[in-house]
């Protein structure tokens, strides 16, 4: 057997024990502090590379690649691993009755007749429309069914879930999780004020083992194996949060009866241990577009282990149960919006009330700020915002300190200003120093390994004293991202039969929409314009959808009525998407052309 060895972290203050040859990355997950390994820990996107201190040196190593030693110094800092997730999302006025109920029944009503059974009895008292419980369900009854005080029934719509004696006071509790690709948010409530607790956030810690759904798949591909361990990652991020919420409010997870999860497809299979093969190649088929219900001793969830997990519906292929929850979270008022969900996967909806047709385009990872130069996640060090003023290029950092990186919003904002100052053309090409009257900017155009790139912050500037520039590369990576979100919408539009005019609004949700510029990102071409049609963010409008969904039996029907109704769009199969596409990969400032 191997040895175990002592791995520090001097800033975090603690140390954890590991076995000897366990890499970084591993140590580091291990530690409570996962990393991004974005192209799935092979060493090529050099996004998980940590300082280690060496003979009183600092070193940068890639964490996916470096075994650890006893004795090992990981200079990692705790703020560089939070990341800046929008959580604040307004409930408008939904009907709150939800399904999860605790009822009393008073032992006077629980007078069983000679020779007769006390289910019976109970059905009568409670009223018709009550499942037959289960076995599990019936043993409790036995033992409390006779107390002094009475019984209090958990119910799940018509389902009885749990029965606790009359004299126990604890209150009922429900949690909506929105889990995505980067990160969880979860919104814990009480279940019989309607109120909620608190919010809580943290990185998916399936992070570890690749930063987008192909990695994770492929990871599933190579070792059948793996798909436990990813499934647990997903287990122990929300577990996290359920520990973090019950300890600061002081509640006991067992009084948590309904966790309610909205994912996207990958995240569907992953949560729910499914194999997902077949969801990342052609045909591209999920198992089920069904929500799924399950207790949640059988996946391990920390709440009660009779509570039930609900995980909601897909739309169909990569538009996932986080599409629903937006959906259900829009205005249901008769008029028709396009809805855009963007990320590394862009999802796109058409329509109204509970009936809307979706689609979904590839993005790549530039807008979430990776696979990029410079590109980073939306975390302290990340430029955020970028401005042409006096002449000259100034930015605005995540946390107020020197820039390590450029996160989404920087990133099109970035490519607004130089497209609308010509230092980008059309084209997509860097235009050359000679070129720019400006000398503030022709100096910022230099060459970096064989290529053209613009510096956005000089090495005197930067928290790790290089310089922090877009390459010509980055600039292409952007250019299919954002022709693939136009063409997407303008063709989903197109199969939906109206034009962009006949909208009532453009909605963007998630948090990279509510933090770029929208103005910018029209005037490159990425998301499109028409005369008189507003453009609103949802904020975590997924997050919303969840919360809905468990306060709301009104909202849980509409959920059902909105996978029911969807209709899924496929791009590829369309001839003219890809002559479209080839078109709206150019720089084109959508407002001028209006104009």
């Amino acid at each position: 057997m191997g040895r175990n060895v002592i791995v520090n972290f001097p800033l975090l203050k603690e140390s954890i024990e590991v076995a000897e040859k366990t890499l970084l990355s591993e140590a580091c997950a291990i530690a409570g502090y996962p990393l991004n390994l974005v192209c799935g820990g092979k060493g090529k996107c050099k996004k998980c590379a940590v300082e280690i201190e060496e003979d009183g040196e600092l070193k940068k190593v890639l964490s996916c690649k470096t075994e650890v030693y006893d004795g090992i110094k990981v200079m990692l800092k705790e703020e560089e691993q939070k990341v800046q997730i929008l959580t604040s999302s307004t409930l408008d006025s939904t009907p709150l009755d939800p399904s999860l109920r605790l009822i009393t029944i008073e032992s006077s009503k629980l007078k069983t007749e000679l020779c007769e059974n006390d289910w019976e009895t109970l059905r009568k008292a409670i009223g018709n429309g009550i499942e037959y419980p289960s076995l599990e369900v019936l043993q409790k009854l036995s033992f409390h069914y006779h107390d002094p005080a009475g019984i209090k029934l958990v119910l799940n719509h018509n389902k009885i879930i749990d029965v606790l004696p009359g004299s126990n006071n604890n209150t009922l509790y429900g949690i909506a999780f929105d889990l995505g690709t980067t990160s969880a948010v979860g919104y814990l409530y009480d279940m019989q004020d309607l109120t909620m607790i608190g919010i809580s956030s943290t990185l998916n810690k399936q992070t570890e083992m690749g930063g987008d759904v192909i990695s994770r798949i492929s990871y599933c591909v190579t070792d059948h194996a793996n798909l436990l361990k990813l499934q647990k990652l997903a287990m122990n991020t929300l577990n996290q949060i359920i520990e973090e919420l019950c300890g600061k409010y002081k509640i006991n997870p067992d009084d948590i009866y309904l966790a309610v999860v909205g994912g996207n497809s990958t995240m569907q299979h992953l949560f729910l241990g499914i194999y997902p093969e077949f969801l990342g190649k052609a045909p591209f088929t999920s198992t089920t577009h069904l929500g799924v219900n399950t207790p949640a001793r059988t996946l391990h969830l920390k709440i009660n282990p009779k509570g039930v997990v609900t995980f909601l519906p897909l739309l169909g292929g990569f538009v996932g149960a986080d599409t629903t929850a937006v959906l259900i979270s829009l205005p249901k008022d008769n008029r028709v919006r396009l809805m855009l969900d963007l990320g590394t996967n862009g999802e796109i909806a058409v329509g109204k009330n509970t009936c809307y047709k979706v689609s979904s385009t590839a993005c790549g990872p530039a807008l979430e700020g990776a696979g990029l130069s410079y590109g980073m996640r939306g975390t302290h060090g990340a430029i955020e915002r970028v401005s042409l003023e006096n002449g000259d290029i100034k930015y605005q950092v995540i946390g107020n300190q020197k820039p390590l990186g450029i996160c989404g919003s920087g990133v099109i904002d970035l490519i607004s200003v130089l497209f609308n100052n010509d230092v980008i053309k059309a084209s997509g090409s860097l235009s050359d120093p000679s070129e720019i009257e400006n000398p503030n900017i022709a100096r910022r155009l230099v060459n970096r390994k064989e290529q053209k790139v613009f510096i956005i912050a000089f090495a005197d500037e930067t928290a790790n004293g290089e310089d922090i520039y877009f390459s010509q590369l980055d600039i292409r990576q952007v250019q299919l991202a954002k022709g693939a979100i136009y063409t997407g919408c303008m063709m989903v539009l197109e199969d939906y039969g109206i034009k962009g005019a006949d909208l009532a609004e453009i909605t963007i949700a998630g948090a990279f929409g509510n933090y770029i510029d929208v103005t910018h990102a029209q005037s490159i071409g990425m998301l499109p314009y028409f005369e008189g049609v507003p453009v609103r963010s949802l904020g975590n409008a997924a997050g919303t959808g969840c919360q809905m969904y468990l306060l709301s039996k009104e909202k849980q029907t509409e959920c059902e009525d909105i996978a029911k109704n969807a209709i899924h769009v496929e791009l590829a199969n369309n001839p003219n998407f890809s002559t479209h596409y080839v078109m709206n990969t150019s720089y084109i400032n959508l407002l001028e052309e209006q104009e």
